[in-house]
């Protein structure tokens, strides 16, 4: 996998914002736990720490970048810090102190000797100095970045729909990239490249051979040259199968799913993690049970056939979140405020509770943590017929969560899954296990923000 692409853009106004803040979370907790016990703390509790911090803060937002600074985005930012602090010290107090803690509940001690204090006071102290520090450093960061800005112009070399999608696409996603067409029968002078730092060519078959000559002169002196999938999927972490001219595209592209010590490291950390959820989850899933029964007394849970491996076909497992006659008009798509789901059904659709039961289809073997999500061979059979390429997500072990879940709100429309196809295609070709671990903390993000859970607004149910 092309590490330095996901590195770059999960990224790069985020990697600078990362560092600053493992390096101030580092640095004074030492220096203030040296000027009070005039001794540095244990290394491994400082990384941990600092790391604890990283994601959490990740999780919330805090490393985001945003487009202007006004009173809502510095307030939100300082209850952001505000909410990691806190959280930082009752999970410290809960494991070094949590026993005493109990044993105070029950009278049967002092809550906290007077060493204990000094090391409580030392922690809130260090992480109070650490949210100041970071909440100031960040804003310094976020100001620097919207006066530095980061708008780069690329050429580009290709039919005009095809440019007028990829304008498109970069202001969808808020990308700071302006593109320049040039014209296919004009010929390249040097002038024509000052003032841009690349070119993106969509059929270099067509490129006259002067103009060839040129480009090539100019990449020797560093000048970007991109094929159009290449440029797609360093800027937007995606391969539009529509751009795809032919099988050979992918054929290099496209990674091996046989048997490896990616996948076996991959399944091994599949069933560890999914055992360790069921249990840490196990009185959320009983009241998450009692409250679907109680709301209409009917089943807890929902059974599934879905396409898998090679094929294959399963049955997934969720928590009930729709009536139970949610089908008596035939399969359809979710809507944006879909009738057919519960009050209870709301809620854990938007934390994602209801998929907690596919974590034993995980352990069984069907399905793994990360991968393209499975689909339903009723609504599979129609996407074969209208999407290309869309066979593809069939050499992969289906997952839980995805690239494309946490790129990509609901799909509802065949239009969201030929979107969700892009990333699931970025998948195959760019899978390791860094790239699922990246998945991982954006559904953890995804999860706790309640966000991507509903269809677009402009989509219209359809029935199948």
């Amino acid at each position: 996998m092309n590490l330095s692409n996901i590195l770059i853009n999960i990224r790069k106004d985020k990697s600078l914002a990362i560092s600053i803040d493992f390096i101030i979370s580092v640095s004074f907790y030492q220096i203030i736990y040296f000027n009070k016990f005039n001794t540095y703390p244990n290394k491994l509790v400082t990384i941990v720490f600092s790391i604890f911090w990283l994601i959490l803060s990740y999780i919330l937002g805090r490393y985001d970048q945003i487009k202007k600074i006004t009173f809502n985005t510095i307030y939100n930012s300082l209850i952001k810090v505000i909410i990691i602090f806190f959280v930082s010290n009752i999970i410290y107090l809960l494991i070094n102190w949590g026993f005493s803690l109990i044993l105070f509940i029950l009278g049967e001690g002092d809550f906290l000797k007077i060493e204990e204090k000094d090391i409580n006071k030392f922690f809130i102290e260090s992480s109070l100095v650490i949210a100041i520090f970071s909440f100031i450093i960040q804003y310094i960061i976020n100001t620097y970045n919207l006066q530095k800005g980061s708008s780069r112009t690329l050429l580009f070399y290709g039919d005009k729909d095809i440019y007028d999608e990829a304008k498109s696409e970069i202001t969808l996603v808020n990308k700071d990239v302006k593109l320049i067409k040039v014209r296919k029968n004009k010929t390249f002078g040097t002038s024509i490249f000052d003032e841009s730092s690349g070119i993106i060519i969509s059929d270099y078959s067509k490129i006259k051979k002067g103009n060839l000559d040129a480009i090539y002169r100019q990449k020797k002196n560093g000048f970007e040259v991109l094929s159009l999938l290449s440029w797609y999927e360093k800027e937007f972490n995606k391969i539009p199968t529509k751009l795809i001219k032919n099988e050979y595209e992918l054929l290099d592209r496209i990674k091996s799913f046989k048997s490896n010590y990616e996948l076996r490291v991959k399944r091994i950390g599949d069933i560890i993690i999914s055992l360790a959820l069921l249990i840490i989850t196990a009185p959320l899933l009983i009241l998450i049970s009692f409250l679907i029964y109680l709301e209409d007394q009917d089943s807890i849970f929902y059974q599934q056939v879905r396409t898998g491996l090679n094929g294959k076909k399963f049955k997934i497992i969720k928590f009930r979140s729709m009536t139970k006659d949610a089908e008596k008009e035939g399969i359809k798509w979710a809507e944006r405020s879909d009738p057919r789901i519960t009050k209870i059904g709301r809620i854990i659709r938007a934390t994602r509770l209801d998929e907690l039961p596919q974590l034993i289809c995980v352990i069984r073997g069907s399905m793994s943590l990360i991968g393209p999500r499975p689909e339903r061979p009723e609504i599979e059979n129609k996407l074969l017929s209208e999407i290309p390429y869309y066979d593809l997500r069939k050499i992969a072990k289906p997952g839980i969560s995805g690239w494309a879940q946490v790129n990509y709100p609901y799909g509802a429309s065949v239009e969201d899954t030929v979107n969700k196809l892009s990333y699931d295609v970025y998948y195959l070709c760019n899978f390791s296990l860094f790239l699922d671990l990246i998945i991982l903390f954006k559904t953890i993000k995804t999860v706790c923000n309640a966000v991507g859970y509903k269809p677009k607004l402009s989509n219209k149910v359809k029935n199948f």
